[in-house]
């Protein structure tokens, strides 16, 4: 029996196989942008081929959500609910920029991704990588990039390495150096990317926890609660969000519906 890990919120299409145990026992990325659709279920029936293994192998999937790519996010948000609905298997959501962070626990000190999100924006979060432990400091948002060094100041203690992960990693580096203090910087990567070898090895704990006790058949039912963690609308969305608030003196009083809204829940929290 397998857990499969599913990622494609940025430019790279990410897999990996891997036991309850927590052992990789295969993964696969590439970079081929824009074919992450065409090429997500081919990799998994190679992978599990390779293995010996089959879809009735898969005892649960972890599927990373985003932030990231609207298209990208969805493709395999959708791959992940359709295996579990069609399986009766669970499905765990795991944020993509914690799995991004997670790459870099054996170092010590703040990690922080920084994705590009548009308009001097990024997606980040803040976490702790110290002595094996890794924690989250500060959620998964979408923040302003030049007035997030202040308060990321505030995080860190006296001497602290901050580590930055993303495709706007350098400018967050030099931006926050000058404006907040934080002397201590290092770019470790300069590209907006997720491997499912961490988002297994993040999940995979978590996954072995709620799979005692549930019954048989009942696995495939909190599929239908997973969602994309977009951070922000799609700017068709958005503009059509403000023409409808605009018209409202002009018409009968109707709701607006966010996409929070729709799935009861918001798409921002935290795991």
């Amino acid at each position: 029996m397998a857990l499969l890990a599913i990622d494609t919120a940025t430019t790279t299409l990410s897999l990996a196989l891997g036991d309850r145990a927590g052992h990789v026992l295969a993964a696969w990325t590439t970079r081929v942008a824009r074919m992450h659709a065409t090429l997500l279920n081919p990799l998994i029936d190679e992978m599990l081929a390779a293995l010996n293994m089959d879809l009735s192998d898969l005892e649960g999937v972890i599927a990373g959500v985003g932030p990231g790519s609207y298209t990208g996010v969805r493709i395999g948000v959708t791959a992940a609910k359709t295996l579990a609905f069609a399986l009766g298997i669970p499905v765990l959501p795991v944020s993509s920029l914690a799995a991004a962070a997670y790459s870099l626990r054996c170092c010590t000190g703040l990690v922080v991704p920084v994705w590009d999100a548009r308009r001097g924006a990024v997606y980040t979060a803040v976490y702790r990588s110290q002595h094996g432990h890794f924690s989250q400091l500060a959620a998964d948002a979408r923040r302003d990039l030049a007035a997030f060094g202040e308060t990321l100041s505030t995080i860190a203690d006296d001497g602290e390495t901050v580590y930055l992960l993303g495709d706007s990693a350098l400018q967050a580096q030099r931006e926050w150096q000058e404006q907040s203090g934080l002397t201590r910087i290092i770019v470790y990567g300069e590209t907006t990317e997720v491997r499912a070898e961490d988002l297994f090895a993040l999940g995979c704990e978590r996954f072995a926890q709620r799979l005692p006790g549930r019954e048989e058949g009942s696995h495939g039912e909190n599929a239908n609660a997973l969602v994309p963690r977009y951070l922000q609308l799609a700017e068709a969305e958005a503009r059509w969000l403000q023409k409808e608030r605009g018209s409202e003196d002009d018409g009968p009083e109707r709701t607006i519906i966010s996409p929070d809204d729709r799935s009861g829940h918001r798409s921002c929290h935290a795991d």
